[in-house]
């Protein structure tokens, strides 16, 4: 799952496991910076102990 600075408004990411849904209402104030410059790295989005992944 990419960082929190790449996740856009209206994209919608699941846990393969159990089904749970999440998705971005609101875009982080550090979207579209390189990861390396991002001040909330590192940024994981983990469920079941997995990461969640983006939906088509």
């Amino acid at each position: 799952m990419p960082g929190c600075h790449e996740l856009k408004m209206g994209d919608v990411y699941a846990c393969e496991d159990c089904g749970l849904e999440l998705k971005v209402v609101k875009e982080c104030r550090e979207v579209g910076t390189p990861p390396e410059e991002c001040e909330c790295e590192p940024c994981t989005f983990v469920c079941c102990g997995e990461e969640l992944k983006k939906k088509s």
